[in-house]
């Protein structure tokens, strides 16, 4: 029988979160944040340790850190996903293989004792033979009640590096992987085109900008349309804040091109803004009746419901 409460742990490469979870309703009870993450804290563990093997040092923080918590909830099960299990992390653990089910039956996940007498349950990743990806197995299986009615479907979950499942008949079958983000990311800070874009907030002012960004994109000639980012800028004196959506467009668009010829549905589960620069991208794309639109809350309690059900798998085995 499932305890009261669990603790969600949330760790991934660059921050930190847990959450007190009521177990029956997935009420969030308290929170703790931090920019610790898995990468900050690998950093210090080999500058700053001279005693403690790597899996004694991240389970001291995460002591530390629970124990900011009422007293009643510093001894529950944690449930720990994202990149605490690879090899700077918590303990390194294999990633689970392609097909993975809707249930979560076949992903991998270990249970662990520490030293310091926490009660850990660290979920693994997932790989095929083009793509990986840890924490996102979480959210996908946390999200299908939302899936389950659709033999066929691809889900999209956009980020730094943005996954594109691919599900057929209740199971996880394939993922491609997108270095959208950080290839921005780099283009807008350490490239000749960071002359050319100021960044900005999203509003609808950029939409224009974005869309004729994401129509470049389509182009599937990445490279040899990203310097009309510095064309627009030298040549058409173009408003930086716009260049710098145009920029967006352009990358998203080249992310999304190749699902123009598809026929199945598409779930799109993202926050904002990246939720409304996705669905309007989207939009252009392919056809309106192809998308299903997961708003900011699925996205967050699918992350919940997905470690629940690897708590209660975990229960039923022993």
């Amino acid at each position: 029988m499932l305890d009261t409460y669990f603790i969600s742990c949330d760790w991934g490469t660059t921050n930190f979160r847990l959450r007190v979870i009521d177990t029956n309703t997935l009420i969030v009870i308290e929170e703790v944040k931090t920019n610790f993450g898995i990468k900050t804290l690998y950093d210090k563990y080999k500058t700053d340790n001279d005693t403690l093997t790597q899996t004694a040092f991240f389970s001291k923080y995460l002591k530390n850190e629970i124990q900011k918590f009422s007293k009643e909830f510093q001894n529950l099960t944690i449930v720990v996903t994202g990149m605490a299990s690879s090899n700077i992390g918590l303990q390194n653990m294999p990633y689970a293989d392609f097909p993975f089910c809707f249930s979560g039956s076949n992903l991998n996940w270990q249970y662990l004792e520490t030293e310091n007498d926490l009660k850990i349950i660290l979920i693994s990743g997932i790989k095929d033979s083009s793509g990986m990806m840890r924490g996102e197995e979480t959210q996908a299986i946390g999200l299908e009640q939302y899936l389950n009615n659709t033999k066929q479907g691809i889900l999209l979950l956009p980020g730094t590096h943005s996954k594109h499942i691919t599900f057929i008949n209740n199971d996880f079958v394939s993922l491609k992987n997108f270095m959208t983000g950080e290839l921005f990311e780099v283009l807008t800070t350490s490239s000749i085109l960071a002359n050319s874009v100021t960044s900005t907030l999203w509003d609808s002012s950029k939409i224009k900008a974005f869309e004729a960004g994401v129509l470049t994109g389509c182009k599937n000639e990445l490279s040899a349309n990203l310097f009309n980012v510095r064309v627009r800028d030298v040549l058409e004196n173009a408003n930086k804040y716009d260049n710098y959506y145009f920029l967006s467009g352009m990358l998203i668009g080249d992310e999304l091109s190749y699902l123009k010829n598809k026929s199945s549905k598409i779930f799109l589960a993202a926050s904002n803004p990246i939720f409304n620069m996705y669905k309007t991208a989207l939009e252009i794309i392919t056809n309106k009746n192809q998308l299903v639109l997961l708003d900011d809350l699925a996205l967050k309690n699918a992350l919940l419901i997905g470690q629940k059900k690897i708590l209660t798998l975990h229960e039923n085995k022993n």
